[in-house]
């Protein structure tokens, strides 16, 4: 952990009614200096162990300064995003504190209890282990991908870009503010891996190719090497190469169905939190019952306790539950299955049972897994009596008979979405299926400003757009809508630049000055009146 006070967090005098409140909180701080004659702002100048020994003192003052113009806060000189940045320091903060509670902490650190990472169990965005053991907390990225063929059969494994690679992870994940890590030991187990891989002296090695067009011809050309099971199976589910003579082969149809249903293993995907706003008040939330039993499941049996298997994610259209769900799994690294529930309904007799069997075998073959039930109400309604002929009561008693053999799975999570929980089958929502509801709300005042900031981070905005202004018209505004002006705001920028109708005819030629295209004040208006019209 840091012990120079690196952080520097500034905010001058504010009109806003909670100025004297934030001045108030500042003064909280060891080193806080008010504005004064040689001064045109308030400048606190703090440590990671000061702010996360009251963490919530810095958060009040964050949530009432972030808006200001003249807030400012830097990281050793460099600016950072608070909302990005603090969380990430949080969370290794918390884990360093849980280090030192313990009286054996030799393999704290590990991934797990018996698999040695990079000397941090955040730092696994490249594998240092091989797949054995069902072990699957990490990306399927391995360290032997990193290098190039230094002849036929021998495999160079490029150290430095390793260490380039896990050098950014640290940075990006704040792990060096851990007093526990060391990148001296990153870098010693790094130099440890072999300087090359003979493949012709071990049976483990594989090459693995790729196959293009050429005319008539195919091409295949060797692009990596892959470790292969004992019985010559890859163990490589995430990075399937496509072949271009399978399709020339004319596989049949029962071929066909296999391929279909390996198409989409360790799919993960690449939504984050940090591309989500206003959904903060709940992240926490999510955290816990979500990613703390697939991140760490031996908390949970030390406890005697089974966790939450089935979480139904509720709240009005357009609020970001879809995309709360990606943001988990890619939080975990866990393989993540999104259904849509109609594409596993079929007429035929006890296909939809047979469909649903196979996600679930899929995600027990994948752990960790998360299978996502997108709009779940399209499928699970109320049954009765009269019901029994419907298509999708049997796909309901078949999802209940699976969800209570869940307690056999050991890193899968079941999550659903709905618009209409009232709809919801009653024994769907009884303990132990869909027992915990989390509601995705439309967005506060703040939620508007972060999800505006965030939908608008890569746009060429003008000086003179004040964001402060536009948030109080978008209170109401649900995720999807906010986005929609966003892309309005853009649209009519670029209408009110150029000629949208000349840059279609085909003969049109004349190069156009980007640079001249800024989203002003006035397209933002206009992009909510055109919502509020779209709406009416």
């Amino acid at each position: 952990m840091t012990t120079d006070k690196d952080f520097e967090i500034k905010f001058g005098k504010s009109s806003s009614s909670n100025y004297q409140t934030a001045v108030n909180i500042a003064k909280k701080f060891s080193d806080f200096n008010l504005i004064g004659d040689n001064s045109t702002v308030n400048v606190i100048r703090t440590d990671s162990e000061e702010i996360f020994s009251d963490y919530k003192t810095f958060e009040n003052l964050y949530t009432i300064i972030y808006g200001w113009k003249t807030t400012v806060m830097t990281y050793k000189g460099k600016e950072i995003q608070p909302n990005t940045f603090f969380p990430q320091l949080k969370q290794i903060i918390k884990c360093s504190k849980g280090c030192e509670n313990l009286v054996f902490k030799e393999t704290y650190c590990n991934i797990s209890n018996t698999v040695e990472g990079w000397g941090c169990k955040y730092l696994m965005d490249i594998k240092r282990h091989l797949d054995n053991n069902g072990f699957y907390y990490s990306r399927t990225q391995y360290w032997y991908q990193f290098g190039s063929f230094e002849s036929e059969k021998v495999w160079k494994v490029n150290k430095e870009l390793i260490k380039e690679h896990l050098k950014k992870e640290v940075e990006n994940k704040k792990i060096e503010h851990c007093p526990i890590f060391s990148m001296e030991r990153v870098l010693k187990a790094v130099d440890e891996l072999p300087e090359t891989i003979n493949l012709e002296e071990g049976e483990n090695w594989e090459i693995e190719y790729k196959e293009d067009f050429f005319g008539t011809t195919i091409q295949r050309k060797p692009v990596s090497i892959k470790h292969i099971s004992k019985d010559g199976e890859s163990r490589r589910y995430s990075e399937t190469v496509f072949s271009f003579s399978n399709l020339l082969k004319g596989d049949d149809e029962e071929d066909d169905k296999k391929e279909d249903l390996n198409e989409r293993k360790r799919f993960i995907p690449d939504v984050t939190f940090d591309g989500i706003g206003g959904i903060e008040s709940i992240i926490d939330q999510i955290r816990e019952v979500i990613e703390l039993p697939l991140k760490r499941p031996e908390i949970y049996q030390h406890l005697g306790i089974k966790p939450h298997k089935g979480i139904l994610l509720f709240g009005e259209p357009g609020n970001g539950k879809t995309l709360v769900a990606k943001a988990i799994a890619n939080e975990v690294k866990a393989h993540f299955i999104p259904i849509s529930g109609p594409e596993l309904i079929s007429r035929w007799h006890g296909q939809s049972e047979e469909n649903l069997r196979n996600i679930f075998k899929e995600a027990r073959e994948n752990q960790p897994s998360i299978i996502f039930f997108d709009e779940i109400d399209s499928v699970a309604q109320k049954r009765s009596d009269e019901d029994n002929a419907r298509l999708d009561t049997k796909f309901v008693n078949q999802l209940l008979t699976l969800m209570d053999g869940m307690e056999a799975y050991n890193n899968v999570t079941i999550l659903a979405s709905t618009n209409r929980p009232e709809l919801l089958d009653d024994a769907l929502l009884r303990p132990g299926r869909f027992d915990y509801k989390i509601e995705i709300q439309k967005p506060d005042e703040i939620g508007c400003y972060k999800i505006l900031k965030v939908a608008s981070r890569k746009m060429p905005l003008d000086n003179s757009l004040d964001i402060n202004k536009i948030v109080p018209k978008i209170v109401g505004c649900s995720g999807a809508e906010i986005v929609f002006i966003v892309k309005e705001a853009a649209i009519n920028a670029l209408k009110r630049t150029v000629n949208v109708k000349d840059i279609i005819i085909e003969n049109y030629r004349t190069d156009i000055d980007l640079d001249k295209i800024k989203v002003t004040q006035d397209d933002f208006v206009l992009a909510i009146e055109k919502l509020k019209a779209n709406t009416i």
